[in-house]
């Protein structure tokens, strides 16, 4: 019995605390909703939640003895008071993720920038390398045919080799400024690359929420998305296991209630009796004074007013009987007075 006891009283103080925490967050989560009448909205919430609770418990004790139409509305009721404050834990703790998610967030959207930044640059210094390769391979050209211009002229001061000298210098000049243009890009990449990787170790270490980020990462998976599932897997568990431990605490007391005997409880009268003397409580002498307490009571008992001053017949039986019942644990009426 003592173990049934003390389970009894673990399943309680468990329930009290998994349903107070529901109702706790559920009300802080309706008074977010409704942050123009939060006071008033937690109020709300916080008597239905009690309701809830009092209503699922009256509904397990007293299921076959209640009438059809109260049965099925309170559990209608019941249910979606569930919702609500499932409803309302998630709010609770959507609105705890996006306050300290706001600055993460602001983090990963700018490593994306970067990212993009980046990636913009690498298009522009292929792009560049690209037209510097073909100005090399001119200019290389371009110098094979200077060269055999020159071997075949006489001069050496021919026009055609004048302005193929010339075309040959612009191509330098070209290549010169593309190949600064590509280093000033590469070097500008590198800075984005650099800084972006700096924003996302400090995104990943975040203490709030850089588990998160890195499961999200692991499975590949939005941040939003991870957050709100495992929200859901919270709610869909939370108040569902605050109801089943109400029930199963009142089916432990239930089931005790059916174990202990039914006893029928006598309330006990007393009266004053004339001339009534206290009664030594010593057992040696117990069984000669009822020998003579019998002789006695038969006497008055057997006249047609015992005690015409006090008591009534009826009122004496009752006195008898307790007196009875205190001293020999056995009522006058089973040794057969009348």
């Amino acid at each position: 019995m003592s173990k049934f006891f003390n389970l009894k009283t673990l399943v309680s103080f468990t329930a009290l605390t998994v349903a107070g925490c529901a109702a706790l967050f559920s009300v802080t989560g309706i008074g977010t909703l409704f942050a123009g009448a939060a006071v008033s909205a937690m109020v709300m919430a916080g008597a239905l939640e009690l309701g809830k609770l009092v209503g699922i418990s009256f509904l397990y004790r007293y299921w076959s003895e209640i009438p059809k139409a109260l049965k099925s509305y309170m559990s209608v009721a019941s249910v979606v008071l569930i919702i609500i404050t499932s409803a309302g834990i998630y709010g609770y703790l959507s609105s705890a993720y996006a306050k300290v998610a706001a600055d993460p967030l602001k983090m990963n959207a700018e490593v994306q920038i970067l990212n993009s930044q980046a990636q913009t640059l690498d298009q522009e210094i292929q792009r560049k390398t690209q037209r510097l390769d073909q100005i090399i391979a001119i200019r290389n050209q371009q110098e094979n045919r200077i060269d055999n211009l020159i071997s075949k002229s006489t001069t050496g001061s021919n026009t055609t080799i004048r302005l193929a000298q010339n075309s040959l210098t612009e191509l330098n000049r070209t290549a010169s400024t593309l190949q600064k243009e590509i280093n000033q890009a590469s070097s500008q990449r590198d800075s984005l690359k650099a800084k972006s990787l700096t924003t996302d170790v400090a995104i990943t270490t975040d203490s709030d929420i850089g588990t998160f980020v890195y499961i999200s990462r692991a499975i590949g998976v939005p941040l939003d998305t991870v957050v709100k599932w495992f929200i859901l897997v919270i709610v869909l568990v939370f108040d569902p296991l605050s109801i089943c431990l109400v029930l199963a605490y009142n089916f432990l007391v239930k089931r005790d209630e059916k174990k202990e005997p039914e006893t029928l409880v006598q309330e006990e009268k007393t009266y004053k009796i004339y001339n009534e003397q206290p009664i030594q409580e010593n057992k040696a002498e117990t069984s000669q004074s009822l020998n003579q307490l019998s002789d006695e009571l038969l006497v008055k008992l057997n006249s047609d007013d015992p005690f015409p001053q006090y008591m009534t017949k009826e009122e004496t039986e009752d006195v008898l009987d307790n007196f009875w019942r205190k001293k020999t644990n056995v009522k006058h009426k089973d040794i057969k007075l009348f």
